[in-house]
């Protein structure tokens, strides 16, 4: 699928005036075998904007939620607790070192971390700077082919694009994240904002595709084809619905 650009500047208020800024989780009734994990290892310097919001759109779709934030999203849990969920929102931050780019785990950053994990350094699978960071070769050491759900990935973070490969081998259908761009990070609620407005669209029985063409027509409303628009990158199946 060819890349489709999206408006950023405007989106924080044109969520909060359509009244995503506005939703109530509210607490999924029935029972449901669909289970969907929101990782956010940095909240504690990056919080999340409307974390509710994220919650309330996946219960009403029908899925079971867990929040793991911090030290909950750790370095054991990323080795094997992926494998469970048909959704996953990974919200994280990166960094490089030896040309290996590393995303932050929640793991605590500490003189032990460093003697625990020293063969997984060695082999470039993680690295200890600004955070634990783990690589696209833990990931591909984690989950063999097939392991994974056959759901949606859906990551906020720079330079995740490169984990799309992984996840789609793994047993992923769906991969999307914003491409990295100026002015589009964590901090701020931006990004945040963008993203609850292509899962509302999600959350109301869209396809990937109808959803990000819904997402299209909405920003352009208003605004014009002149504005510089950041990028959405997504591949696999665009008929899948959450």
């Amino acid at each position: 699928m060819t890349p489709k650009t999206f408006l950023l500047a405007t989106l924080f208020i044109l969520c909060v005036v359509s009244g995503v800024g506005q939703a109530v989780a509210v607490p999924w009734s029935g029972e449901t075998s669909k289970q969907a994990v929101f990782l956010s290892p940095m909240e504690r310097w990056m919080p999340t904007w409307n974390l509710e919001s994220y919650v309330s759109l996946l219960e009403r779709s029908g899925y079971h939620v867990d929040v793991l934030l911090n030290d909950d999203a750790s370095i054991s849990f990323l080795r094997a607790g992926l494998a469970k969920y048909d959704l996953i929102i990974l919200r994280t931050e990166s960094f490089s070192n030896e040309e290996v780019n590393f995303y932050c785990s929640g793991e605590p950053v500490t003189r032990q971390a460093r003697t625990t994990y020293a063969n997984e350094i060695s082999s470039h699978e993680l690295q200890v700077g600004v955070c634990v960071g783990f690589s696209l070769i833990f990931l591909q050491n984690s989950y063999p082919a097939n392991s994974l759900r056959a759901g949606l990935v859906y990551t906020l973070g720079s330079l995740t694009e490169e984990l799309s490969s992984f996840f789609l081998e793994a047993g992923a259908k769906m991969f999307i994240t914003p491409q990295s761009t100026d002015g589009y990070t964590l901090q701020w609620g931006l990004a945040d904002a963008f993203s609850l407005q292509l899962f509302k669209y999600l959350a109301r029985g869209y396809t990937v595709k109808d959803a990000i063409a819904e997402l299209t027509s909405y920003l352009h409303t208003g605004h014009g084809e002149s504005v510089d628009w950041p990028m959405l990158y997504c591949r696999g199946d665009e008929t899948l619905k959450i």
